[in-house]
């Protein structure tokens, strides 16, 4: 995680008397190049003054936050929302809450718990008296039918007859416009379709499968054979935007739809439907991605085949412009300073955009049921937000892994601004001759996702916000301060409870019945204004995105080192595909594939082990430099899942930085194992 809390002058190397460049990141690349002339002005405040913060070397590199067309189409949208949607206070029920039924009849079953007085809600139908709703803010279930009146008592109020709550509804609308637009008014996800979808996608004779076996052009013909449901993608950049532009008017490439194959192959040719995951429209404050197929004079005069893109040696391009969920810190415990957030890209959103753009070029250009074996990332330079980067990825040749008797390739990836590298990676992908990865022996039946809601989107985030400086001055590293913020849980973050990584918390209770002495921990970081002080704060896994990822986690030091252990899972918005059918509407009958997408899990566990290594006083900026995750099976989502990390005390890393490594498993079964060497 590329996180510069805590940074001393120690991570800064000066180059001359006048400047200094950041070198938090030790990595000395060989592919690294500083251009010597410098058109693009974001690059130009890479070299910064020596009494320059680390926090405002990001800042100066981002783009105006205002100026973004998200942050843009957020307002439009939410004044839209305001204007059109009819929102209700909950006046009645002073003792208990009003009652809410499964439907419109005062005859329908009457629900456990009742609507709380004060609450807001949003109308989604109306019959008479009764109303149909959704909550927004309060306590109560998050759909159902109340009344209206009864008796002639009134038990809501329209809020535009409230003047004092105009502001509370506006952050509502707000929040309301940052959810992807496919779930705004969606109520369920129908789970026995999605059961049904993965096993068509990943089973012995799935889609996946079938195509790699004789259909192996179908996905790449389809998806490159035209821009339509680009316009969403390309609508995150700015309208003059350089490097888009660059790659829409090159002859040589053809823009990359997102598809997926949806359908059993005995039916017939698979059906290919529009798709959006993490790295794309799933989590769309988080990243945006336009990807572009290099493709030769020869194959564009014919159809595209693989075998001959892949001799060629395919080469995929590309954008990517981060927002402000993908920060590595948001604050959201000091009152003056909620929404406040840094202008630098979580490590964990980088490694997802890296492994995307891997998996993507395999599955195009070499065999469609291409899974992850293993990634090793490499972060190089620190990452604005709001500014976009270039990213291409090749494939190297392919040849045979005996561990798991299947082919494999190795697809590098790169991130860059002009000619600086921000971050790299080798991403290793196998091709099952039989059948795809599997999902977890003896995966429990329950399944638990999030129900679309407005707790997607944390009330932090609809208030984004850049610091206008950082006039509290230079942060200097305190251990004792920053664990007594990190042990400090009554202020921490608290995940929503339909995201929750767990329904009951019993950790501490099991760790006491095992005599293990384990404390609950959170995420801790210097104030992102600057100055001495630590507090509670977000990032992109740590509760910026929670029903993509929800976590609780616990911290033991022992002989051996320091430990986290503790449970996680993974929702709706991690999803690896989320099936959209004409009209951009989610697909009524399986809208999303129940495996995670493998950037993920790779965020959380790099926030996890970047973090770890603070706790004995080894590393204070807790930068990673390289980050590594190896796979064994599919990461489902909607399961409580289990992960340790350990930074052992013994460290072999030759004076670069500490090691640290972690797994995350399902009872007992390994799903994948990680690594990383975390720098100050």
């Amino acid at each position: 995680m590329a996180n510069f809390s805590g940074a001393s002058d120690a991570s800064l190397a000066i180059e001359n008397e006048s400047e200094v460049s950041l070198a938090v990141m030790r990595a000395k690349s060989d592919d690294l190049e500083l251009s010597e002339t410098n058109p693009d002005k974001s690059l130009a405040v890479m070299s910064v003054k020596p009494d320059q913060h680390p926090f405002e070397l990001v800042h100066d590199m981002a783009l105006s936050f205002r100026d973004d067309p998200r942050r843009i189409a957020v307002e439009s949208v939410a004044e839209i929302l305001s204007k059109s949607l009819l929102i209700w206070e909950v006046v009645g029920g002073n003792r208990g809450g009003i009652v809410v039924r499964d439907g419109a009849s005062l005859k329908s079953q009457e629900l456990k718990d009742r609507l709380t007085n004060g609450s807001l809600i949003r109308e989604l139908g109306s019959k008479g008296d009764r109303i149909q709703y959704q909550l927004l803010e309060g306590q109560g279930p998050r759909v159902g039918w109340v009344s209206s009146k009864v008796q002639g008592t009134e038990l809501l109020a329209s809020v535009s007859t409230r003047p004092e709550l105009s502001e509370r509804v506006a952050t509502l609308m707000r929040r309301l416009a940052m959810m992807p637009v496919q779930f705004r008014d969606l109520l369920s996800i129908p789970l026995a379709g999605c059961q049904a979808l993965t096993e068509d996608m990943h089973s012995r004779k799935g889609c996946l499968g079938e195509l790699s076996k004789d259909r192996s052009n179908l996905w790449l013909s389809k998806a490159t054979s035209g821009a339509e449901g680009l316009e969403d993608i390309h609508s995150a950049f700015p309208d003059e935007d350089s490097v888009l532009a660059s790659l829409l008017a090159d002859p040589t490439l053809r823009p990359v739809r997102r598809i997926f194959p949806r359908a059993r192959a005995e039916v017939g040719e698979p059906k290919f439907e529009q798709v959006i995951d993490p790295a794309s429209g799933l989590l769309p404050d988080t990243m945006a991605t336009a990807y572009f197929l290099s493709v030769t004079s020869e194959l564009r005069a014919s159809h595209i085949d693989r075998q001959k893109l892949f001799a060629q040696g395919p080469r995929l391009q590309g954008a990517v412009r981060f927002g402000a969920q993908s920060t590595q810190s948001m604050s959201h415990v000091l009152r003056e300073e909620v929404g406040e957030f840094f202008a630098g890209v979580h490590g964990g959103a980088e490694a997802c955009l890296l492994y995307d753009a891997g998996i993507w070029l395999g599955r195009l250009a070499w065999a469609p049921n291409a899974t992850l074996r293993k990634i090793s990332c490499q972060f190089s330079k620190p990452c604005p937000a709001f500014t976009t980067i270039e990213v291409l990825a090749t494939l190297g040749k392919e040849d045979w892994d005996v561990a798991t008797s299947c082919r494999q390739v190795t697809a590098k990836v790169t991130m860059k601004m002009g000619k600086l590298l921000i971050a790299s990676a080798e991403v290793c992908l196998v091709s099952f001759p039989v059948q795809s990865l599997q999902m977890p022996e003896g995966l429990p039946s329950k399944w638990r996702l999030a129900c679309p809601s407005i707790d997607w989107v944390p009330e932090e985030l609809s208030m984004a916000r850049l610091p206008e400086d950082f006039s509290q001055g230079h942060a200097t590293w305190d251990t004792q301060g920053y664990l007594a913020a990190a042990f400090n849980v009554k202020e921490a973050l608290s995940f929503p409870p339909s995201c929750a990584a767990v329904e009951d918390t019993t950790k501490e209770i099991d760790f006491k019945a095992r005599g293990i002495r384990m404390r609950r921990v959170e995420r801790a970081n210097h104030s992102v204004r600057g100055g001495s002080a630590y507090h509670n704060d977000l990032c992109f896994p740590g509760g910026l995105a929670p029903a993509a990822i929800s976590h609780v986690h616990y911290f033991e030091d022992d002989a051996f080192g320091t430990k986290f252990e503790g449970t996680m899972k993974f929702g709706p918005q991690a999803t690896e595909a989320c099936f959209l059918e004409k009209g951009a509407r989610l697909a009524d009958d399986g809208c999303m594939s129940l495996a995670a997408h493998y950037g993920m899990p790779l965020a959380a566990i790099d926030d996890f082990l970047a973090h770890l290594a603070r706790y004995d006083g080894k590393e204070k900026a807790s930068v990673t430099w390289k980050l590594e995750m190896d796979v064994h099976c599919l990461v489902p989502i909607g399961h409580e899942l289990e992960f340790r990390c350990v930074c052992p005390k013994l460290q072999k890393t030759d004076g670069v930085g500490t090691s640290v490594m972690g797994d995350i498993s399902l009872e007992g079964q390994v799903l994948v194992t990680a690594s990383a060497i975390i720098t100050s």
